[in-house]
């Protein structure tokens, strides 16, 4: 078996033939707008394409770099899509984090680009605990903006399992979108099947040796999978020390093959039907 930075090289190598007739990735989860790409934002895009990553999904933080997400969406119009939202971790912390969401509200009136989710938004309870009844009220603001403008939502979850749910449960049948970054447990799982709608975000933490998620993708539908980079971070093995990017979606295509043993074909044709459905 060719091992993984093999496939990734051989994708790039010839714009994503590799893989059967003609299909591509998408990358449902890559901050290319960051300042870490501001150097070479146009080759990365190239070598995503060139690696058979045909559509990117660019979620939004705060409106710190809300500018820099219009921008690399109207530049990469083919391949990129943008969402709007608020991340969790900035709400922490901060007394005008309302004055964000009337932002969001604003930005998904006037529509400076196409938007195609509600993103990221979520609950994070990693680094903080002291703003999560702030973090709640923002993301159930969100959750009714994602129902009024019926698009999905990008939700990161960090340590709030038993805290997000109740939240969602009120909405079920009316939001859908994807857990961001999914590294829950197989009960997380049943629960988000429950909630029907939603998709697991994959992406290159599933090949780090330590990672428990191996285990628990065994038990999750390839139906329920979407790819992800979650660029500049989260890069996977072989290329962990480095900048993540889009271009790096065929290696953790390669490494869900593995763990489901289907060919890595079929995981790019599941995958891209979620995502397609999901955002495009």
């Amino acid at each position: 078996m060719e091992s993984l930075r093999q496939t990734h090289q051989k994708a790039v190598a010839t714009g994503g033939s590799v893989l059967a007739g003609g299909g591509y990735y998408i990358d449902t989860h890559a901050h290319l707008f960051d300042a870490d790409f501001d150097s070479d934002r146009t080759e990365t895009v190239e070598r995503a394409v060139a690696a058979g990553v045909r559509r990117i999904v660019l979620p939004a933080v705060d409106s710190r770099s809300h500018g820099a997400l219009i921008d690399t969406a109207r530049q990469f119009p083919e391949v990129c899509r943008a969402a709007i939202g608020m991340h969790p971790t900035s709400v922490n912390g901060n007394t005008k984090w309302r004055d964000e969401l009337q932002l969001v509200r604003e930005l998904l009136r006037d529509r400076p680009v196409e938007w195609c989710a509600i993103g990221e938004v979520g609950l994070d309870l990693h680094w903080s605990t002291s703003s999560l009844t702030q973090q709640c009220q923002a993301l159930v603001i969100q959750m009714h903006l994602a129902v009024e403008y019926d698009l999905p939502l990008i939700l990161h979850v960090r340590d709030a399992w038993n805290e997000i749910f109740p939240l969602l449960e009120p909405l079920r049948g009316q939001i859908r979108g994807v857990f961001h970054s999914f590294q829950g447990t197989l009960k997380d799982y049943r629960q988000i099947k429950e909630l029907g709608g939603f998709a697991v975000g994959i992406g290159g933490f599933i090949t780090y040796k330590n990672s428990s998620t191996a285990a628990v993708l065994e038990g999750i539908e390839l139906e329920d999978i979407v790819l992800e980079t979650d660029a500049p971070y989260l890069t996977p093995v072989p290329f962990r020390g480095t900048r993540n990017e889009s271009a790096h979606i065929p290696v953790i295509a390669a490494r869900v093959a593995e763990i489901k043993g289907v060919p890595v074909e079929t995981v790019m044709d599941a995958t891209t039907a979620r995502a397609q459905h999901l955002f495009f």
